[in-house]
């Protein structure tokens, strides 16, 4: 099928469709910790309750810094755990991003935001190397930079209490997908391309999709859910997957350029009104879907999704809102991709392939407007 045909939803994508919604400032793309699952774009999103763009009027400016961190090391086939840490083969990703977003509200309602995000990971492992040792591999710089136009349903000034922003946007490539590092064979180092989950672009252009919703349900309190679907049409960056080896599944040579969702909902409850501090709880899905929205789903990818639990602390004083979350994942599932449904049908023996996820995620967002 052409890039542009449609693609039927997979139950991770249904997932995130029925949780939709997002309270933050800008709206670019984001997720948990498996190793396919990526954090750039995403990180300056997470603010919650009453988003600080809600109070922007026309002509002000809202810029925001946000981090993201997450280390994946805990090996899934299905849900199953596969302990791969009590052998010490197990693959260790530690992940740092850092977006910087830049919003302009045009009218009260409506508004536009460019965000570049930064990403440096580095991934330790056996397989990749000699099989005997662990070493690390790295790659880090510029990712995907996402422009994205929001628009208010309502005067936030009329509707103060709540309302819901709807955001279409895209994705541009500007982070590099060929990066490559040393491994160390059993011949000796040889330079090879970094795993798809360290690679900071995607190789493709994106159409990222976001809706924020909040509510004051009680004095004090308040709800929010959010959700995000980054639709990637194209279908596969030609990349080779491999590091030194082929890749042992005939239809993973090349890295996919997979779809990817965010979706979380929860509540905010204002502890200290004079500090503007507020805690709260929330409950997110972040994931990769097997199949994209739109175009082919060929190559390499590790589909999955994690479910997590997260406690939440918001600051609002003045022009300034600070955000933090620590999500801490309940369930993690690396749900049977494409190329391992192939792999099946051609051998008869059931394929399916494994991702490491985190068991915890920091995320922090700063934001002025001015």
């Amino acid at each position: 099928m052409g890039i542009l045909s449609l693609r039927p939803r997979s139950l991770c994508g249904l997932g995130l469709l029925s949780a939709a919604i997002i309270s933050v400032s800008t709206r670019p793309v984001v997720a948990q910790g498996c190793v396919a699952i990526r954090g750039t774009g995403m990180a300056h999103m997470e603010q919650f309750a009453k988003p600080a763009d809600a109070d922007l009027t026309s002509g002000e400016w809202l810029a925001s810094v946000g981090f993201r961190w997450f280390q994946s090391d805990r090996h899934f086939v299905g849900d199953v755990d596969q302990h791969r840490d009590d052998i010490g083969n197990q693959v260790i990703n530690d992940s740092y991003f850092w977006d910087l977003s830049m919003q302009y509200a045009f009218t009260p309602r409506g508004s536009i935001s460019l965000t570049i995000p930064f990403v440096y990971s580095t991934r330790s492992s056996l397989y990749e190397h000699n099989r005997v040792n662990r070493y690390s591999s790295s790659a880090g710089g510029i990712g995907d930079t996402q422009l994205m136009p929001a628009v208010w349903l309502w005067d936030p000034s009329k509707m103060p209490k709540g309302n819901i922003q709807i955001g279409i946007g895209m994705s541009a490539p500007s982070g590099d997908y060929q990066a490559t590092d040393t491994f160390i064979s059993a011949a000796g180092p040889v330079t090879g391309y970094v795993d798809q989950s360290i690679q900071p672009g995607t190789g493709g252009w994106g159409i990222v999709n976001s809706v924020v919703a909040f509510r004051e349900l009680l004095p004090r309190l308040t709800g929010f859910v959010n959700g995000v679907y980054l639709m990637n049409p194209g279908d596969v960056n030609g990349t080779p997957t491999t590091t030194g080896t082929s890749r042992r599944n005939p239809y993973e040579q090349v890295m996919s350029i997979p779809d990817q969702y965010f979706g979380q909902g929860g509540f905010m409850y204002t502890v200290v009104p004079k500090w503007g501090l507020a805690l709260g709880v929330g409950a997110r899905i972040d994931g990769v879907p097997a199949e994209d929205v739109f175009g082919d789903s060929n190559g390499f990818r590790r589909p999955g999704y994690a479910i997590s639990v997260e406690p939440l602390l918001q600051w609002s004083h003045g022009r300034f809102t600070f955000s933090v979350a620590v999500p801490i994942a309940v369930y993690r599932n690396r749900t049977q991709s494409v190329a391992d449904e192939r792999w099946t049908a051609d051998t008869g023996i059931y394929r399916h392939g494994d991702a490491a996820f985190a068991d915890i995620s920091v995320i922090s967002n700063l934001a002025a407007s001015f």
